[in-house]
């Protein structure tokens, strides 16, 4: 069985387990999905486990799931243990307010509680997106319990700058109207606002990737959550002060490796190419004509970078 679900799922979870374990399946991926319970208001945070080896920690973007690694998993399962939550709010995990939580410290705070939860006290880290902010604000706030770190995609918190798309849904009334016009009803909805902002060549994408997302939208509390997650994170000026990382990232000592695309939607490599340089132990892979999250485009130079960096060399 592709997905080995923990528990039996609720009718309203169910369409969304089945259209998971289909992506698993495509991808020959053979992953546990579990819950863990944690302290409020993260509560019931959902995750997938595979894989045999050291443990390694995979966070996704705003809007993404754990679906998203997935078709990574092979390359990585040989190697690690692997642990991909959902993030509070995205997925099967339990719908959160951010405008009551914040999300710098409960994005860190939630990770380290999955961590104690599933009894790692350290881990390789890798993280895309947002979930590159979260693994660099996790490993300047707790670096005893990151062994390494890889930030694939632009990572949040290295500019404040956003695309001006991103800064409209701010505004009042137009914010709300551009969320609910952008929320795709259909494959063919969802490949063309992957194309747009994710990556340069959907080819080797299947229609059945983005099933996950569709469905997942219609879980309860699932797209308020991710409503008051972009209100959050950022206002018409850009992103808000509290998620620039950049003096503090100089601090960090463990091993780091950024995978960056020319073609990011977000942030070009120059961004984040003076930040590596300041850093103590970090290096920066550039991609020709990647997007934003680049091991879903045609080839494995984003996968192999990551895999040959978090396994330092060891086979791969």
């Amino acid at each position: 069985m592709p997905l080995d679900h923990a528990a039996e799922p609720s009718a309203t979870a169910k369409p969304y387990v089945e259209a998971l374990s289909a992506v698993c399946d495509h991808y020959g991926v053979d992953a546990e999905s579990r819950y863990a319970d944690l302290p409020n208001p993260a509560s019931k945070v959902h995750y997938l486990t595979a894989g045999e080896g050291p443990p390694l920690l995979l966070l996704h973007g705003l809007g993404a799931t754990a679906t998203y690694w997935v078709p990574m998993l092979d390359a990585l399962t040989d190697h690690f243990t692997v642990y991909v939550p959902d993030a509070p709010g995205r997925g099967l995990s339990t719908a959160v307010d951010y405008r009551e939580t914040g999300f710098r410290e409960f994005g860190v705070e939630y990770v380290a509680d999955l961590l104690d939860s599933v009894g790692i006290e350290e881990t390789a880290v890798m993280g895309n997106s947002l979930g590159g902010f979260q693994s660099l604000a996790l490993t300047v706030d707790h670096p005893e319990r990151v062994t390494r770190l890889c930030a694939i995609g632009a990572p949040a918190g290295l500019s404040r700058d956003i695309p001006l798309l991103f800064r409209l849904f701010d505004l009042p009334l137009v914010g709300r109207w551009l969320f609910d016009y952008f929320q795709a009803e259909t494959v063919e909805e969802a490949r063309a606002e992957f194309r747009r902002i994710n990556v340069e060549d959907d080819s080797a994408i299947p229609d059945m990737f983005f099933e996950p997302g569709i469905v997942g939208e219609k879980l309860p509390g699932q797209r308020e959550s991710l409503l008051s997650l972009m209100e959050t994170l950022g206002t018409v000026r850009g992103m808000n002060p509290e998620f620039d990382l950049r003096e503090a990232v100089r601090e960090i000592q463990v091993p780091t490796r950024f995978v960056w695309g020319t073609e990011d939607y977000f942030w070009p490599p120059s961004v984040g190419r003076p930040v590596a340089s300041a850093m103590a132990n970090a290096d920066f892979v550039t991609l020709a004509d990647y997007g934003h999250v680049p091991w879903l485009e045609p080839g494995d130079e984003a996968t192999d970078a990551a895999v040959a960096f978090l396994t330092d060399g060891r086979s791969v």
